[in-house]
């Protein structure tokens, strides 16, 4: 029954490190409708100006570290750290301090934000993002999600409260950066003490200190680039262009909220599987068990979601961010269309097979391409041109990453991915989602058609995933 166990452990490990992320971005994405409706463009775009600019200096400040935890089981990890001396705490404090200040300077000269303000804001924010993954390793599931919910309720009333008074960026960010403080004290003191009352047996295992540090550079970069294409356009566009076309391409090219933590989920329930393990030829066709059992529970959610946002895009953005975002839509449109790939993690067995190599080449590949097609595609289709260019790469970074994955594990890539399972969802998503609107434009007002799309993507996920842990119970159970 390996397989069956091995199943049961992804879902679960799935599950909880998802659901301790998801209240954070659900109530990121309360605020960012409540301020899209709440706030002029031009006050909106310069608010979401500071988390841009944060999202592309944090990744530089961790440097891989939080991707690199999640590599190693909970042993390997604690002697790990049992290794490090004061300097290399101290070199880190340097590193985020630097860093830190660059970004602290960009806010007081751009939006006002006091230096100390954005300074400790940043620093608590990577420390934060890099013991979450500590905490994941040690599977402290429980106390994340309380803290995950607590800080949700938090962030939301500060928000609130920055609005009730006379709106203000330096005390929104001041009353955010007490609550980080507060987290971080939270996580580290759990950490602290399950390294103390944990015995971990330091003395007793080998630990390959030039393959970690390999591996630490390759992530880093590859983390870095990552987020980089995820937000230089963002960036580039509130850098050269006006507020408030930058807030109208910004939630126009917004991420889907929760789908980035799914993957992430996944990607990391798969390598806390394959932790301790080596991914042999023996061993090749539990692995590819596993990467295409990813590729289909994700599937299951992602394919609904993105159907439902393409062919209902027009009511769900004027519905939620009002009508002055109605230029957002084509550029929405173009956004959506790299879901389909968002439903598998091609970067997952490379990882665990330390290819750091061709994974930053991956990403520095698709950074470059999609910066040289930016410019002539916004030129041609204007600023859903910008949208098309990180999509087009993305696609072609997919494919490159499934054939240097199939190249590492002598197979055919196609084995990689559930293809067959995808293309008949597609095809029976597609026309269900595609004649529901169809119907409803007919029959029904914009917010009532919303409402049945969005009811038909929630019962599609429902049945789909049923059907597929049904299939997974009987596969296991099959193949053991």
């Amino acid at each position: 029954m390996p397989l069956l166990k091995a199943n049961n452990i992804f879902v679960s490990n799935s599950f909880f490190i998802f659901i301790t992320r998801f209240f954070p971005s659900l109530a990121n994405l309360v605020v960012m409708i409540w301020y899209s409706r709440m706030l002029p463009t031009e006050e909106y775009g310069n608010y979401q100006l500071f988390w841009i600019q944060l999202y592309v200096v944090y990744p530089i400040i961790c440097f891989g570290i939080h991707s690199l935890v999640v590599t190693y089981s909970s042993n390997v990890l604690a002697n790990i750290i049992n290794k490090l001396r004061l300097k290399h705490y101290l070199y880190f404090v340097f590193w985020m301090v630097t860093l830190g200040s660059c970004f602290a300077a960009l806010q007081f000269t751009s939006d006002g934000i006091t230096f100390f303000t954005s300074l400790l804001f940043i620093i608590t924010f990577s420390i934060s993002v890099i013991i979450e993954s500590l905490l994941i390793v040690f599977k402290r599931y429980t106390l994340m999600s309380i803290t995950g919910f607590l800080y949700a309720i938090a962030f939301c009333a500060v928000h609130w409260l920055a609005l009730k008074n006379t709106f203000s960026l330096q005390f929104l960010f001041s009353l955010l950066l007490i609550i980080n403080l507060l987290r971080v004290f939270a996580y580290s003191v759990t950490i602290l003490k399950v390294l103390r009352d944990n015995n971990y047996g330091y003395d007793h295992q080998e630990i390959d200190i030039s393959a970690i540090k390999s591996l630490w550079l390759h992530l880093g970069l590859y983390d870095i680039v990552q987020m980089l294409s995820t937000w230089v356009d963002k960036f580039a566009i509130s850098i050269l262009l006006t507020a408030q076309l930058s807030a109208i391409y910004y939630n126009g090219a917004q991420n889907i909220p929760f789908l980035p933590l799914l993957l992430s989920a996944a990607g990391s329930a798969v390598l806390l599987q394959l932790a301790g393990t080596g991914v042999s030829t023996l061993e090749k066709a539990s692995a590819l068990h596993l990467v295409n059992q990813s590729g289909r529970l994700l599937s299951c959610i992602v394919f609904p979601i993105f159907f439902f946002l393409f062919i209902f895009r027009n009511e769900l953005i004027v519905t939620l961010f009002s009508e002055k975002y109605i230029p957002a839509i084509p550029i929405f449109a173009i956004a959506t269309l790299v879901l389909p790939v968002r439903a598998y993690s091609f970067t997952t067995l490379l990882q665990r097979l330390h290819k750091g190599n061709i994974i930053n080449t991956g990403a520095v590949g698709e950074l470059v391409l999609a910066c040289i097609l930016m410019y002539p595609l916004y030129r041609y289709l204007g600023l859903p041109g910008v949208a098309l260019s990180f999509v087009i790469s993305t696609y072609l970074q997919a494919i490159y990453y499934l054939i240097c994955t199939g190249k590492e594990l002598k197979t055919n890539p196609f084995k990689l991915i559930p293809l067959g399972n995808w293309v008949l969802k597609l095809i029976i998503l597609g026309s269900l989602f595609i004649s529901l609107h169809f119907w409803c434009g007919v029959n029904y007002t914009g917010k009532f058609t919303l409402f049945l799309g969005a009811i038909l993507m929630l019962l599609s996920i429902v049945v789909l995933l049923v059907a597929e842990l049904k299939w997974n119970r009987k596969n296991g159970i099959r193949q053991a």
